[in-house]
């Protein structure tokens, strides 16, 4: 399915804007743009990250002279406990095969902890058709010096119906994390035509719920192998909003 997009110029000239810098404001955050090694088996290239004329963020994969290359952003800002939530145009459901598109908070980016340590994922992909026709997830990591706990992790199939608009959202605490999955596009504080959803709140909770602030991700990669044409995801907004500081009334 074709997606409305900036066109001709407009796409070329915001591309090169940003990948100059390498860097793009979003939804009142400063985002750095992968310029290289990422997840997957194709590098990063900003000049295939922009945001459009209508506020949207774009990710795309594209083969350019026989090569493809990805896409993905961090937050330059460190985000703790409270609400994340993004709006998202595409078939995600159905992307090809080896496409992945996450949406994650990733402390190992701003060297706390290491890989499979303080993440929180929410992501859309069949995985190359190795997960029993899943084409969704939810994958909690535990925190620094628990790795050998493993991730909580939930594979799933979503039917959209052939709809193009989701909304996915995690509510991260000390001692939950609820991630749920929404059709259409549903404003924070409402859940909605829910998908697909997951409350994890494990008695170990310090051990197995990150407890610290971490860049947040945003991906648009190649699992296993690339895919059979360009992909793209628009994200139309993301919100994070900060859980309320407990005040000491004593």
């Amino acid at each position: 399915m074709m997606l409305a997009i900036a066109t001709g110029g407009d796409y070329a000239a915001m591309a090169r804007s940003q990948s100059a810098s390498n860097t793009l404001h979003w939804m009142g955050h400063e985002w750095t743009i992968t310029n290289g090694g990422m997840a997957g088996v194709v590098k990063g290239n900003p000049a295939n990250v922009f945001v459009d004329r209508n506020g949207y963020l774009h990710l795309r994969i594209v083969k350019r002279e026989g090569t493809y290359t990805a896409s993905e952003v961090f937050s330059a800002d460190g985000m703790g406990f409270g609400t994340y939530q993004w709006q998202i145009e595409g078939a995600v459901t159905t992307m090809d095969k080896s496409t992945v598109l996450g949406l994650f908070s990733y402390g190992p980016k701003a060297g706390i902890g290491g890989d499979a340590e303080n993440e929180i994922d929410i992501e859309f992909s069949q995985w190359n058709k190795t997960c029993h026709g899943c084409n969704a997830d939810f994958t909690f990591y535990p925190t620094t010096g628990n790795k050998k706990l493993g991730p909580k992790e939930d594979n799933f199939t979503i039917n959209m119906g052939g709809a193009t608009l989701t909304t996915a959202r995690f509510e991260w605490t000390s001692t939950r994390i609820v991630a749920t999955i929404m059709s259409g596009l549903q404003p924070i504080g409402t859940t909605a035509n829910v998908l697909q959803t997951l409350t994890f709140a494990p008695r170990d909770y310090a051990a197995r719920i990150p407890q610290v602030p971490q860049p947040l991700g945003i991906n648009l990669w190649c699992f296993k192998t690339t895919p059979t044409s360009d992909q793209e995801v628009i994200l139309r907004n993301f919100q994070y909003v900060p859980m309320p500081e407990r005040v000491d009334r004593r």
